[in-house]
């Protein structure tokens, strides 16, 4: 694209691997935190040309967000990390109602999950499995309480080289005015 009469290239592709990077960072936070399925694999970024410049967007599935800040509880407050690097609480947060038990149901399928009785529950020696339906209750009422905990797989990639990102977008874009200058003379 040109802004100001410049071709800028080398800015493009320096965003395109800058896009790709973060890409890269924000699998690895999910990977760590063993959550490495359609979320991983919806990790997407856009540059959009625009009258002034450059924007790139970052796109995920549709409950990314909530996964990237966080969900707080009734209980306990949760916190993510904002792109200026700083703890900010989750927008969002659970009031009355927790996750629905079904998600939640196929969820442990999928997973293999058994759970199992504590010892002196119900009046017996413990160990037995419990049925997929009281352990989806079980684990809804908990996050209802204690909320999800943020990932901020987008947000801590993109603070934490923010600082280097601008420098090499100044280099490049230095790197293109002196590529036109040279053409031109």
């Amino acid at each position: 694209m040109a802004i100001f009469g410049l071709d800028l290239k080398s800015v493009e592709r320096y965003l395109n691997s800058y896009g790709r990077y973060i890409i890269r960072q924000a699998e690895g936070i999910l990977y760590k935190r063993k959550n490495t399925g359609n979320l991983s694999k919806s990790l997407d970024f856009t540059i959009l040309k625009t009258k002034t410049g450059y924007d790139i967007r970052w796109t995920a599935a549709s409950y990314g967000e909530f996964v990237d800040k966080g969900v707080s509880g009734v209980i306990s407050k949760r916190y993510y990390y904002a792109l200026d690097g700083k703890r900010k609480r989750s927008p969002y947060r659970y009031t009355t109602k927790g996750p629905p038990q079904y998600v939640l149901r196929e969820w442990i399928r999928m997973k293999g999950i058994k759970g199992r009785e504590r010892k002196g529950a119900s009046g017996g020696k413990g160990g037995q499995f419990m049925s997929r339906k009281s352990l989806a209750f079980l684990m809804s009422r908990s996050i209802k309480n204690k909320g999800l905990r943020a990932m901020s797989f987008y947000s801590k990639p993109i603070s934490f080289s923010f600082n280097i990102f601008k420098k090499k977008l100044e280099g490049n874009f230095a790197k293109d005015i002196e590529v036109q200058l040279s053409q031109k003379i």
